[in-house]
């Protein structure tokens, strides 16, 4: 069997997303393949995360394929660029769900549960935050900070209980409420990482996205994305970091 070259594999992939940007902006094969980045950029956000890549990558095709040769192939790219290539082509055409990727059974508390029983799930589970209920729908996020900064107030007391403070009382000490947000189960992980993005941008901490059916805060949660599982998310997409402007 013929292995196929570099070079065979590339123009594949730019094929792949050239089409893939005539089809989703429907316009004619008059308008250059840069054209269409620029236009597409406005309104869908994967490309706009790429819009670069895609611009240089179209330079290496008019370098690899010189159209005064009739359309030969006078140079061949990188197996690098081609991976990489071929990652934002997937990520275009069929950007990474965050279900079932995320999905899991989220504990949850009570708003009227003890703090130590919170805590020990914490505890248990090895995360840093719990979303808390009230009559069966999620009322705020609890985490580690906040019980810290409830355990400081409470430093000139001589007996603090765990057991017998509510996790009500705890939650007056969360720092800032909108700490978490919700995101539908057929969003997608770029809708995660524009998230993070966005509290960055404006000096703040997202600790936690809660997915559910439609991103309804009264919807049964079916996953969770925290700051802890960023690194994981990149890693998934093929970015390394996220942006803050």
């Amino acid at each position: 069997m013929t292995a196929v070259s570099n070079s065979n594999q590339f123009l594949d992939t730019f094929a792949e997303v050239e089409n893939w940007l005539r089809r989703h902006l429907s316009v004619s094969n008059d308008i250059t393949f840069s054209k269409m980045v620029t236009h597409a950029s406005g309104s869908n956000r994967v490309i706009r995360r790429y819009a670069d890549d895609l611009r240089e990558y179209a330079e290496l095709r008019n370098a690899i394929v010189h159209d005064r040769s009739g359309g030969r192939v006078i140079a061949e790219p990188h197996l690098t660029a081609v991976r990489d290539f071929q990652q934002i082509a997937a990520n275009l055409t069929n950007p990474p769900k965050l279900i079932p990727k995320f999905q899991l059974h989220v504990k949850t508390r009570e708003i009227s549960d003890s703090v130590g029983a919170a805590v020990s799930d914490m505890r248990a589970g090895a995360f840093s935050q719990i979303p808390v209920t009230r009559d069966g729908s999620v009322h705020a996020v609890l985490t580690a900070e906040t019980v810290a900064r409830w355990l400081a107030s409470e430093l000139k007391n001589e007996i603090v209980s765990l057991k017998e403070t509510a996790i009500e009382r705890v939650l007056l000490h969360t720092e800032e409420s909108d700490h978490y947000c919700y995101l539908s189960h057929d969003q997608t992980m770029f809708d995660a990482i524009d998230a993070f993005e966005h509290y960055a941008s404006a000096g703040k901490s997202l600790d936690a996205i809660l997915i559910s059916h439609g991103g309804q805060q009264k919807n049964k949660l079916l996953g969770i994305v925290t700051l802890f599982d960023l690194p994981q998310l990149l890693n998934e997409i093929g970015l390394k970091k996220i942006s803050a402007t």
